[in-house]
């Protein structure tokens, strides 16, 4: 489980031993980590919260697209789950077999649908619409689904709500009898529902795939009427926790969300079931630490000047901070001890809005200091922003329990590409 305290001295440790052997240099003003440890232990506790004899857990790519992390989750088992069709060839360059992947586009092109037929059987696709069902084979190589859109208040910031009423994904719940009848008419043997990320109400999310599991009943009896031997196998219920602290000895959220699903949908279990947690994940698992250039006193408090902003941060900086948490330390990576005062943390980008927090109290820090960030494991890296056109720091991979930390990826510029 994770320890706050553990993480810290984790975060210091990485930047001392990839300073020691030489993995950082003067241009590595910012450097991105995650803990391949911390990563486990949430994966793990998923597996473990589900205990689901069939069931595939798909992570998110989008959330943390980062080659070499892909590779380590496909190397433990689990699952992707794609956004675009350049995240399906990313999965598979992971190294994934194609049934492992859920290919979640709202925007599937004819080619891309083609693609995956012939090249990837056994793949899972949910499309986004009943009308997308006509561009299908009729005897597709991939395992088929709709996606279902519950129509229920889950609390989710608005911008990340996909059940209203006029959202862009999937049919809306109110059309029952024409999804059945389309369950009927073409080889769908998958249902999949997402509420929404950072979903606040879980009873709402919940009952959404009960919603979901009570269409999957009801077209099985109404397939078997038909004389038909296809079924509704498989539900893929999403993901869309808010991300947590585990903490040892308590019950977590996602042991709760679990709990409840189990007294209120509990045929849930006689399915094969799909997630596609990704932020759940991945948030607590990653870190950064960036040099401080300037500390300046402006009125009553500082404006503290680092090399990541709204860049690295997006969703921080333009929509609501998810409760990234700072931590001065000197030069050495030493935790600072001097006197609190009150800070602004300003980014390197070009525009009035690039601030990761204001009125924070921290140690005073003066240039040459460094700030741990904690918290930056999903959709950070995933996010970049071209604003600026700033490189995208080095990245590493660390396993604190066996003290070795390796350099995934260097300093990288996209626009050096084009």
């Amino acid at each position: 489980m994770r320890n706050p305290d553990l993480s810290s001295k984790e975060a210091k440790w990485s930047w001392k031993k990839a300073l020691s052997e030489g993995l950082i240099d003067e241009d590595d003003t910012s450097v991105l980590f995650q803990s391949w440890n911390l990563l486990k232990t949430y994966t793990d506790h998923l597996v473990n919260a589900f205990s689901h004899p069939k069931s595939l857990h798909a992570i998110a790519i989008k959330t943390q697209p980062h080659p070499k992390v892909l590779e380590r989750i496909v190397k433990w088992g689990f699952g992707l789950e794609a956004a675009s069709m350049e995240e399906v060839k990313k999965a598979i360059d992971a190294g994934i077999s194609p049934d492992k992947i859920v290919f979640d586009s709202p925007v599937k092109t004819k080619r891309e649908i083609s693609y995956c037929h012939e090249n990837l059987k056994g793949l899972r696709l949910n499309v986004n619409s009943l009308e997308e069902l006509n561009r299908i084979p009729k005897n597709p190589n991939f395992q088929l689904g709709i996606r279902i859109n519950p129509q229920v208040e889950t609390g989710a910031p608005e911008v990340y709500d996909v059940s209203h009423d006029e959202s862009k994904f999937g049919v809306p719940v109110s059309e029952k009898d024409s999804i059945i009848d389309a369950i009927i008419r073409f080889p769908v043997t998958l249902l999949h529902i997402h509420s929404g990320s950072q979903m606040a109400n879980i009873d709402s999310a919940i009952s959404a795939i009960c919603l979901l599991r009570d269409i999957a009943l009801e077209a099985n009896s109404k397939l078997e009427l038909e004389g038909s031997s296809r079924r509704i196998e498989t539900l893929d219920i999403g993901g869309g926790l808010i991300p947590e602290e585990l903490i040892p000895g308590e019950t977590s959220k996602m042991q709760e969300y679990v709990s409840n699903l189990r007294i209120r949908c509990p045929e849930l279990w006689e399915f094969e079931l799909i997630t596609e947690f990704g932020q759940w994940n991945y948030f607590y698992t990653g870190y950064a630490i960036s040099k401080i250039e300037y500390s300046i006193l402006k009125g009553r408090k500082y404006i503290t000047y680092i090399h990541i902003g709204a860049d690295f941060l997006l969703r921080d900086s333009y929509v609501k901070p998810r409760g990234i948490s700072f931590e001065a330390l000197d030069s050495n990576a030493n935790s600072k001890t001097t006197e609190d005062v009150t800070h602004d943390i300003a980014g390197p980008l070009c525009f009035a809005g690039d601030y990761l927090a204001k009125n924070i109290d921290l140690p005073q820090v003066e240039e040459g200091d460094l700030l741990l960030l904690s918290g930056t494991g999903s959709n950070s890296y995933g996010l970049w922003s071209r604003h600026c056109s700033r490189a995208i720091p080095s990245f590493f991979g660390v396993d604190f329990k066996n003290k070795k930390i390796e350099k995934l990826s260097s300093r990288l510029n996209l626009f050096n590409e084009i």
